[in-house]
C-alpha cells in the first residue's frame, strides 16, 4: 500500500480548521501521513493542531515563525516520507474517499504515476452554498474519452485556463524531488509557477473528473481580496514561466496560449490591485505586453485568441478609461 503525505499549512485558520482535518481523518483510505504546518498563527490553531496530534497518530505538528505558505509547503515536502504529496488547503476540505480513489485509479494504471489531477467544488462561505463548478474542464484534454488514459502536458488543449492551483492534484514524491521543484518563496502567485513547472516535467499524468476538492471562496482573510504591492509579483511569476517554457523547448508551441494568458491575467489582477497601484500596474503590464507582440508574435494569428479585445483596449486606452470600460465585464 502506497502511503501518501498530506501537507496543509497553517496560519490563522481555527474557525475552519477542524472542518478540514475531519476530512482528511476520517479518510477511507488509511495510509496516510498528515504534516500540519503552523507558520505562526496569532490565534489558536497551534492548540487544535496539537490536540489533534494527541488523537490521531499519523498527525505530526510543525511549528515554525510565519514565513508564507511556500515556505511551509517546501517543509512539507522535506519533511514528507509518503510516495506521494497532497497539499491541502488549512480553510477548504476534501471527499472522504478521495484517496482511496486515488489509489485505486493508481492501481489500476499500473503506472508510476507524476501527478492526479481531480476536479472540485466551489463553496460561498456567504450563503453556504456549493457550486459545482469544475476546477478544469475534462474535455480540455485529448484522449479524455479514454478511461485511465496517461496523460502528458502535452495532451492538454488549454494549458494556461482553468484552475492552476495545487490543492486538486496529489504529487509522486520523487518526481518532485529528482526535478528540485520547489515553490517560489516570498511571491505570491507562486501556485502557477508550480503548476506549470511540474505539469511540463511531468511524464504521466491521471486524470480523475470528480468533484473532490471543496474550495471555500468567500474566506475574507484570502490572499486574492484587494492586492497591495504584491500585485506586482505576477510579473516575477510569468518571468519564471516564460523561462520553464524557453528551457524546455515548449515556448514556440505554447507562444499564443502564453500571451493570452499574459493579457487575461494582467486585466484581472488590475481590477485586484488597490486604487493607488492601479495607474503603475496598467502601465508596467502595457509595456511588457507591447514587447512580446513586437519581438515574437504574428499579429494576425494573435486577433483570433479569445479576449483580444481586452488586449487591444490596454494598449489603446488610459488606465482609467479601461476600468471604466472593463470593470462590469471582467470578473474580479
Amino acid at each position: 500500500m502506497c502511503k501518501i503525505s498530506v501537507v496543509i499549512p497553517v496560519y490563522n485558520c481555527e474557525k475552519f480548521l477542524p472542518v478540514c482535518l475531519d476530512s482528511i481523518i476520517f479518510q477511507t483510505y488509511e495510509n496516510l501521513e498528515i504534516i500540519c504546518i503552523n507558520d505562526g498563527s496569532k490565534d489558536d490553531s497551534l492548540k487544535l493542531l496539537e490536540e489533534y496530534e494527541l488523537k490521531d497518530s499519523r498527525i505530526k505538528v510543525i511549528n515554525q515563525k510565519n514565513q508564507g505558505q511556500s515556505a511551509a509547503r517546501n517543509r512539507g515536502i522535506e519533511e514528507a516520507s509518503g510516495d506521494f504529496i497532497s497539499f491541502i488547503d488549512a480553510d477548504d476540505w476534501v471527499s472522504l474517499c478521495l484517496y482511496e480513489k486515488f489509489v485505486k485509479m493508481l492501481d489500476k494504471s499500473g503506472q508510476n504515476i507524476d501527478i492526479f489531477l481531480f476536479n472540485g467544488t466551489n463553496f460561498n462561505d456567504k450563503n453556504q452554498h456549493c457550486r459545482n463548478t469544475s476546477f478544469f474542464g475534462i474535455k480540455d484534454w485529448n484522449n479524455y474519452e479514454q478511461k485511465d488514459f496517461i496523460h502528458t502536458f502535452n495532451d492538454c488543449k488549454k494549458p494556461f485556463s482553468g484552475n492552476m492551483s495545487v490543492w486538486n492534484k496529489i504529487y509522486g514524491t520523487e518526481f518532485l524531488r529528482k526535478n528540485n521543484i520547489k515553490f517560489a518563496e516570498n511571491l505570491i502567485f507562486e501556485d502557477q509557477l508550480f503548476y506549470m513547472e511540474t505539469s511540463i516535467k511531468a511524464k504521466s499524468i491521471l486524470i480523475c473528473n470528480d468533484a473532490l476538492y471543496h474550495y471555500r471562496q468567500q474566506n475574507t482573510a484570502s490572499t486574492m481580496s484587494t492586492l497591495g504591492k504584491n500585485v506586482f509579483d505576477i510579473f516575477r511569476i510569468i518571468n519564471r514561466i516564460e523561462k520553464i517554457l524557453k528551457d524546455t523547448n515548449n515556448y514556440e508551441e505554447y507562444k499564443y496560449a502564453f500571451f493570452q494568458h499574459k493579457y487575461m491575467q494582467f486585466a484581472f489582477l488590475f481590477f485586484r490591485a488597490k486604487l493607488f497601484l492601479k495607474p503603475r500596474f496598467y502601465d508596467e503590464m502595457k509595456a511588457r505586453l507591447l514587447l512580446v507582440e513586437h519581438e515574437n508574435l504574428n499579429i494576425d494569428i494573435c486577433k483570433h485568441l479569445y479576449g483580444y479585445d481586452i488586449y487591444k483596449d490596454i494598449i489603446k486606452l488610459k488606465w482609467y478609461d479601461f476600468y471604466l470600460k472593463h470593470r462590469k465585464n471582467i470578473i474580479y
